[in-house]
């Protein structure tokens, strides 16, 4: 079955029909690397987020921050009410929202009780240096390792699914006027809901919509060097971030992120004014139409691509069925790389100049080599444990399995990664082919050469674990090159 299906197409809408109401189009069989960011809540233009969320988010919250300033020792009684309303499970349905890391599937995360004791702990040093915000929890991932925006989304979602589905019961009224969509009943963390069912989803899961105003790919402090140029319009908090943060203006690298976490704990105004800092930053949302990251683009480029370029495999029943396998595992990598080199899909690879992400590169090859599989009736799975670590991509014929790791240039770890399967290689003594493509968009530098190195010093490994080179750099166009 091809992969990257859209609500939209699925249902038979117009995409436009989603952006004039201001709603997400989600993927249903793969997660979208967005998240549910608290800080955008009150700033939707929907009043089911900017009012109903926003105040259940703050309720949950305020009574949390209540019970830990009642509490005089952890495990005491307020300590563990508190942790009680810190933790959830993960509902069945609630994947719905289709958000996330997962490459092949729509599954959600939950709030343990570990993770519930180590958030409490932050939370009580942070309430001892006398902030007194609610607010305070959104910035938790930032501090905590092992609490990430994905988590953090998926408690949002849980707190506030009440009026989530308030929402999808408008949005889908307005749709069906056109549109009807096929609604079934679902039960979500105890509230009823009709939704529409997600036909990629094998445990009966509906699809949850979600307004496009609320959702981020990335907290701001994952990129730091773009806080001080957003901070200088703001007179009033440029003085404070110098009084309490002053360092936050020579940021340069991922790198400082700790050190700006480390100085926002000294005090309570210096938290509060990384607070505040991060409400002014985190006011704009990912624009899912423009797509920069391409965390969405890659479904439609995809399908455009495949539909145009079609690949007609021919398969020598002769052969062992590991070898046809193979065969048409190099197939759909020479067709790719031909698309890319020779029909300028190098293109799609970057977003004003710059190279796109890793996993931008890695959906779109799974989502074009899934279509071609499909007409070869060969199985394709993504992130599959081989038995000696996780790989891209599994191509599978029955108990046969051929294995493809895709890179870009600009991963440091692009020389490791082969090395790496290497070792694991030789300590499983695993047969069967691999497949490792390097598509290079710049940064390439002696990669190739060291991972040829590698490939001659290794040769029986090699045989079966071929590497590939994809020429991704952009071209000069015909005319360009005349002049």
């Amino acid at each position: 079955m091809s992969f990257g299906h859209s609500f939209s197409k699925v249902f038979g809408l117009e995409t436009d029909v989603l952006r004039g109401l201001g709603v997400f189009d989600p993927t249903l069989d793969v997660d979208a690397r967005l998240f549910i960011d608290p800080f955008l809540l009150p700033h939707s233009k929907h009043k089911e987020f900017s009012d109903c969320a926003f105040t259940k988010y703050e309720e949950h919250f305020t009574g949390i921050y209540s019970l830990i300033t009642l509490s005089q020792a952890e495990g005491d009684k307020a300590w563990k009410a508190a942790q009680k309303k810190f933790q959830f499970s993960e509902s069945k349905g609630m994947s719905g929202t289709c958000l996330g890391y997962s490459k092949t599937s729509t599954k959600g995360h939950a709030f343990g009780p570990i993770k519930a004791a180590q958030s409490l702990r932050w939370a009580k040093q942070v309430i001892e240096l006398g902030v007194k915000d609610p607010e305070m929890f959104s910035a938790l991932s930032l501090f905590e390792d092992g609490i990430g925006a994905d988590l953090i989304s998926d408690m949002i979602a849980a707190i506030t699914i009440e009026c989530i589905l308030k929402f999808n019961k408008r949005v889908i009224s307005e749709i069906a006027k056109d549109t009807p969509i096929p609604l079934q009943e679902f039960t979500l963390r105890g509230h009823k809901a009709m939704l529409p069912q997600n036909p990629f989803s094998n445990q009966r899961e509906p699809v949850i919509l979600l307004a496009d105003d609320i959702l981020k790919n990335l907290p701001i402090l994952d990129d730091p060097k773009n806080i001080p140029k957003a901070i200088e319009g703001n007179e009033n908090l440029r003085e404070k971030v110098n009084e309490h943060i002053g360092e936050v203006f020579a940021t340069k690298t991922k790198k400082d992120k700790e050190h700006i976490k480390d100085r926002a704990m000294e005090s309570s105004a210096a938290f509060q004014t990384f607070l505040d800092m991060l409400k002014l930053l985190e006011q704009s949302n990912y624009n899912v139409y423009q797509d920069p990251e391409g965390l969405l683009a890659w479904r439609e480029i995809a399908q455009s691509t495949t539909a145009i370029n079609k690949l007609h495999l021919v398969v020598d029943n002769s052969l062992p069925r590991i070898e046809r396998l193979n065969k048409v595992v190099l197939s759909i990598i020479e067709k790719f790389t031909a698309l890319v080199e020779d029909n300028r899909l190098y293109r799609v690879f970057y977003h004003d100049g710059a190279p796109r992400k890793e996993s931008f590169a890695q959906l779109l090859f799974y989502a074009i080599a899934s279509s071609y599989c499909d007409a070869a009736d060969v199985g394709l799975t993504a992130e599959a444990d081989a038995g000696v670590g996780p790989v891209d991509f599994k191509f599978s014929d029955g108990a046969d399995s051929v294995l493809v790791e895709v890179k870009l240039s600009t991963n440091s770890s692009t020389v490791k990664g082969y090395s790496n399967q290497l070792e694991a290689y030789n300590k499983a003594e695993r047969s069967g082919y691999g497949h490792y493509l390097v598509i290079d968009v710049g940064k390439l530098g002696n990669k190739w050469k060291k991972l040829q190195k590698i490939a001659v010093e290794n040769p029986d490994y090699a045989k079966t674990n071929k590497l590939h080179l994809v020429d991704g750099t952009p071209k000069l166009s015909a005319s360009k090159r005349a002049s």
